[in-house]
């Protein structure tokens, strides 16, 4: 079945049901009960739970809710996973919040198109607040945004090449989420830079986000571009697939740089065979994510929008990352 008739199944479903009727009566009076005042449930609607990355964002999350708590304001979490790289069952995952009467929605979007049509047909509709953290929706209102400058992450992987390749040598993306809005910032943000410098920015590749996919993708890149120069990538779980690849090649001059790190692509660029990694920090993301919710919940002013800088891991400082919650998952 596809996505749209999925969807449209599920929402008759809901209305048979009298869930959404009950969603619609509950949002109309949203107020707590005195009893019930400072206690709050947070919906958060992850999408591909699993990494090393989003774990750290959730108890990041966590974390903030406890130091609530122990202010006295009440927090119960839900975390949903998202059934890892589904993005429909992510609009799932979010309906059954909604279904469940939660005060809050944080969401990590993992298709920025798709995951719009629940956060405004839904929560928006109902006057639920929704706070996004790292990933762009391309409609729908958050009363806060929690985001790594991508096009920055992208900027400073470009300028990592300057004192590791010639000017004109060829670069290029292996690109596995186009419909992603930060994926595609980060993109951007390495071509533009990339061509500023003087390198050849050959057209993109796409790719699926596992090992087995950057590995094959290298292998084949390798055979077509012989003199490829530099491949950069938006996880660092391909880039670790075209590492792969390399080192069974024999390729010493081939670099790659990548968005993200874990415990292996940290080892990889201690051992030099990845230049660099842009690393963000998912664990303040969800932190602030939380505590924005929360301040609106309050009756505070939460800020609407929070960069984060991203920091650039290479050979010189990667022993200053040994303690990051994503290395340490």
């Amino acid at each position: 079945m596809d996505t749209e008739k999925r969807i449209l199944t599920r929402r008759i479903f809901l209305k048979t049901t009298g869930i959404a009727a009950m969603g619609l009566t509950l949002a109309g009076c949203r107020k707590k009960e005195a009893e019930d005042a400072n206690k709050y449930t947070i919906g958060y609607s992850q999408f591909w739970g699993t990494s090393p990355f989003l774990i750290a964002m959730t108890n990041g999350a966590k974390k903030a809710a406890e130091e609530w708590n122990a202010k006295g304001v009440g927090v119960e979490l839900i975390v949903t996973n998202g059934g890892d790289m589904d993005a429909s069952r992510q609009v799932a995952d979010c309906e059954d919040l909604f279904a469940q009467s939660v005060d809050g929605l944080l969401i990590f979007p993992g298709d920025s198109t798709l995951l719009s049509e629940p956060v405004k047909n839904l929560y928006n509709k109902n006057d639920i607040p929704v706070v996004i953290t790292d990933i762009g929706l391309e409609s729908g209102k958050s009363v806060s945004f929690i985001i790594t400058d991508n096009y920055l992450g992208g900027k400073i992987a470009a300028e990592l090449l300057v004192k590791n390749l010639p000017k004109g040598a060829k670069v290029i993306t292996f690109q596995h989420a186009p419909g992603n809005a930060n994926a595609r910032e980060r993109q951007k943000g390495f071509e533009d830079t990339a061509a500023k410098l003087g390198f050849q920015v050959l057209p993109e590749k796409l790719c699926k986000l596992s090992l087995e996919d950057g590995k094959r993708l290298m292998e084949d890149t390798l055979t077509s571009i012989h003199d490829i120069a530099c491949v950069f990538f938006i996880n660092q779980i391909v880039a670790e697939g075209a590492a792969s690849a390399l080192e069974s090649a024999g390729n010493k001059t081939t670099k790659l740089v990548s968005f993200d790190i874990d415990a292996t692509s940290l080892q990889m660029v201690k051992e030099g065979k990845i230049l660099g990694l842009v690393v963000q920090d998912p664990y303040l993301m969800g932190y602030e994510g939380m505590n924005q919710m929360l301040t609106y919940l309050t009756g505070g002013t939460p800020k609407p929008q929070i960069d984060i800088a991203p920091k650039l891991c290479t050979m010189d400082n990667a022993s200053e990352f040994d303690n990051d919650p994503q290395v340490q998952q």
